[in-house]
């Protein structure tokens, strides 16, 4: 059963169009990634599809209901979000950060109850974050950080989760980490899961579908199995791959052809 559906989905900045007639569905417990170069509308398509832009037209339905007749806070016990970037200006703690999650599910001008602790210590826990949870976040590592953020985002407790490039400035081994987390939400927890991505090599394994986008439109979606081809990766990226079986997961893996230069 789809639990997210976004049909004619067409977004932008102003005057400005980014994306156009973007339609796809997720279905329960699917771990899904968005694949495209920069500038090709990764980013806005995210942000459209949970509401945050409002030059948007389109339909999204969340377990069959019209995103853009939900208020905010609706929105909020429906789908969190772990963006690319997360710069703060205060020196909070682990802590602090991650019980930021739980608003969307108090009274307004509460503070935590006792099951909203519980949800934090268990997120905590569950991300292996707990002896940091003292730390101001401008003393842990990316791949720490990223854990922080990923654990708030847990801490709303809503059954989708959106993530953008949750990868980008991590190095190969966190950058794995990260997505062995999310697939473990996916198959443990339960979690349904849109995630934009920049290595294709990383995210094969893992997800049940791809979306390749190009120039703000969808060019291809489907299995990584059937995707992943020279042809798809030479229309969307411009630039040239071999395609090899990865000996371990039978999957498709690229590299890239050396380009030729001149006097070479």
């Amino acid at each position: 059963m789809a639990i997210l559906e976004v049909e004619n989905l067409s977004a932008g900045y102003g005057n400005l169009p980014v994306i156009r007639d973007i339609r796809f569905s997720l279905e329960k417990g699917d771990l899904v990634t968005i694949l495209g170069p920069n500038g090709s509308g990764k980013s806005t398509l995210l942000r459209a599809a949970q509401g945050l832009l409002s030059e948007v037209s389109g339909e999204v339905r969340v377990d069959g209901a019209s995103l853009f007749k939900l208020k905010r806070r609706e929105i909020a016990r429906r789908i969190a979000f772990v963006p690319q970037i997360f710069d703060s200006t205060f020196e909070f703690s682990v802590f602090e950060l991650v019980a930021m999650g739980r608003y969307a599910h108090q009274p307004r001008m509460s503070g935590l109850s006792p099951e909203d602790r519980r949800i934090i210590e268990d997120v905590l826990t569950l991300l292996e974050i707990a002896p940091l949870q003292d730390q101001t976040i401008g003393r842990l590592s990316g791949g720490e950080r990223q854990r922080v953020f990923i654990a708030r985002a847990l801490a709303q407790d809503t059954p989708l989760l959106f993530l953008d490039e949750p990868t980008s400035h991590l190095d190969i081994n966190y950058g794995q980490e990260i997505f062995e987390i999310l697939a473990g939400l996916q198959k443990e927890h339960g979690k349904t899961i849109l995630a934009s991505e920049h290595n294709i090599n990383l995210v094969i394994p893992y997800s049940q579908k791809i979306i390749f986008l190009r120039n703000g439109r969808i060019h291809a979606q489907g299995p990584p199995a059937d995707l992943v081809t020279r042809d798809h990766i030479r229309d969307v990226f411009q630039a040239d791959v071999d395609i090899r079986e990865n000996i371990h997961s039978g999957l498709p893996e690229i590299s890239l052809v050396p380009k030729k230069r001149e006097g070479r």
